[in-house]
């Protein structure tokens, strides 16, 4: 292989220093006595650039960045997640790795060519393309597994199952999507000029299908028929893959080094990942990746999505890369405690409660509110003092839930707390009044009483 592929193969899919990979691109150009600059050589120096802009916009529902395994050998393919929480990391080489929620890493299955997109149906069962063999193979959840589809593929990336158990999967370099019949041939579904190495692929809200392309920004919706739109632009030029969590979708922007948050209404938000190269955890806006690419979400919780990206320890040779390396990422989303918490902080009880009501209703998150959790904040605050605070959460809570029996108890020995013994009482008998063999509203009222 030239020394030109293996520079421009270093930067797409290796870890690489950005000091290292500039340094790399301007000796190439000096051996070369090149006195007009290479268009692709121009375009990833574009892309270095991108990645070292300033964050200004790292917003959205991501609270935090955190590394649940790392040093798994191989690259980076898709990322799928089962209902029991398992992350299952496909390294674009011959593996799947299975990560349990723990952070237990094993082999699950091995012998692919190209292990790159996967998908995970309603029973459990893993589908994983292979980009070099042409084929998608099916893989059971013991980790054996079969050539399941191998007519009507050319490099298979992503992949997406239907509630209805329709596979459906992209081409890159045919710029198509495919769709697998019952007699497991794949038939061109959707093609047309807005696809460019279509490479991630999931199912909407809408249960539309969403891809988005490798080579561009762009990622486009297709109706049942196949017609393709334009759905959105994500900067920096290429993506990774796509996943949805709370009703929104995630997209790797795997040539920027960045996760952005995409809207049903295609608005596009940076979430994650200053842009740099890099292995940092935290804070989203100061969290760093390298090369970002497959990403999935917990079908059941909804509260987490898993990365996998590459490691960035030894910066590769140009004649000999190192082994590469990659990382499992776990980007949690924003809890009710974590957004209440961040509100109280900035602007008081007024501005919790003003987060409370807009987490409430926000779409993405109105199904993940939780009474328990809210609860469990009321006693974190009042334990720490903040009985004002204290008492506002159990009262909104209460109004959430007025038929839960807890939520009245918990709102009374706030006010009890607070020295406001009426209402104490008062809240506890409305406790009494929805269960009345609720024994603690007894004896706190006599408690009260006896005082």
């Amino acid at each position: 292989m030239s020394v030109y592929r293996l520079l421009v193969e270093s930067a797409r899919r290796l870890s690489v220093w950005s000091g290292t990979l500039v340094r790399l691109t301007a000796q190439y150009t000096r051996a070369m006595n090149k006195n007009t600059t290479h268009p692709v050589l121009a375009a990833l120096c574009i892309a270095i650039a991108a990645s070292l802009a300033p964050v200004t916009s790292a917003t959205g529902q991501i609270a935090r960045v955190l590394t649940l395994a790392d040093s798994l050998v191989g690259g980076v393919g898709g990322v799928a997640v089962d209902a029991m929480g398992n992350v299952y990391s496909a390294d674009f080489m011959d593996t799947v790795w299975r990560i349990r929620p723990d952070g237990r890493v094993s082999k699950y299955a091995t012998g692919f060519y190209g292990a790159s997109g996967n998908a995970i149906d309603a029973m459990g069962i893993l589908y994983q393309s292979n980009f070099f063999g042409h084929y998608i193979s099916r893989v059971d959840r013991d980790g054996s597994h079969e050539v399941w589809v191998s007519e009507g593929l050319n490099g298979p990336v992503g992949v997406a199952v239907k509630s209805d158990g329709t596979l459906f999967v992209n081409n890159c370099p045919s710029n198509t999507v495919a769709r697998v019949g019952p007699d497991r041939v794949a038939v061109t579904f959707a093609s047309g000029d807005l696809f460019n190495c279509p490479n991630g692929i999931t199912v909407g809200p809408d249960d539309a299908l969403y891809v988005v392309n490798f080579s561009d920004g762009r990622m486009i919706r297709i109706d049942d028929e196949g017609n393709a739109t334009l759905f959105a632009t994500i900067p920096g030029g290429g993506n990774g893959h796509v996943a949805v969590a709370r009703g929104d979708f995630y997209v790797t922007a795997f040539q920027t080094n960045r996760i952005y948050k995409v809207s049903v209404n295609g608005e596009v938000t940076h979430v994650a990942g200053t842009g740099a190269f890099g292995e940092i955890d935290g804070a989203p806006d100061t969290s760093a990746f390298i090369f970002p690419n497959g990403i999935g979400a917990n079908p059941r919780q909804q509260d987490r999505l898993f990365v996998n990206d590459y490691i960035n320890r030894t910066p590769p040779g140009v004649d000999v890369p190192p082994v590469p390396l990659a990382n499992i990422r776990m980007l949690k989303l924003e809890s009710i405690s974590d957004r209440l918490t961040a509100a109280l902080r900035r602007g008081g009880v007024a501005e919790m409660e003003s987060a409370y009501r807009g987490y409430k209703t926000d779409a993405g998150t109105a199904s993940i509110f939780t009474e328990r959790e809210v609860n469990a904040m009321g006693y974190a605050l009042m334990n720490q003092g903040l009985l004002d605070a204290a008492v506002r959460l159990f009262e909104l809570n209460a109004e959430s839930y007025p038929s839960s029996f807890n939520v009245w108890d918990s709102l009374a020995e706030s006010y009890m707390n607070r020295g406001e013994d009426a209402k104490a009482i008062e809240h506890y008998e409305k406790s009494l009044a929805i269960n009345p063999a609720n024994q603690n509203a007894h004896d706190m009222i006599a408690k009260i009483r006896n005082n």
